[in-house]
């Protein structure tokens, strides 16, 4: 059976264009899977990228587009 909320938040779900559908994919995922772990023993070369987005971010914020806005 399927509560109230769940039913509303599948009505949107459905409602959601297919093109668009992949924004929330990782939120999803993230959501339903409770074995998720934040990685500390990150490479050089990874810390390299992060540190490059946000640089990149700090720059150029108007470049990203944030989360709320994504449609």
């Amino acid at each position: 059976m399927m509560t109230a909320l769940r039913q509303e938040i599948h009505t949107y779900i459905d409602d959601i264009a297919e093109s668009k559908l992949i924004a929330l994919k990782p939120l999803l995922f993230a959501l339903a899977d409770d074995s998720i772990m934040i990685e500390r023993d990150l490479t050089n070369e990874e810390c390299a990228l992060v540190a490059a987005g946000m640089a990149d971010y700090e720059s150029n914020p108007d470049s990203f587009v944030p989360l709320d806005k994504v449609n």
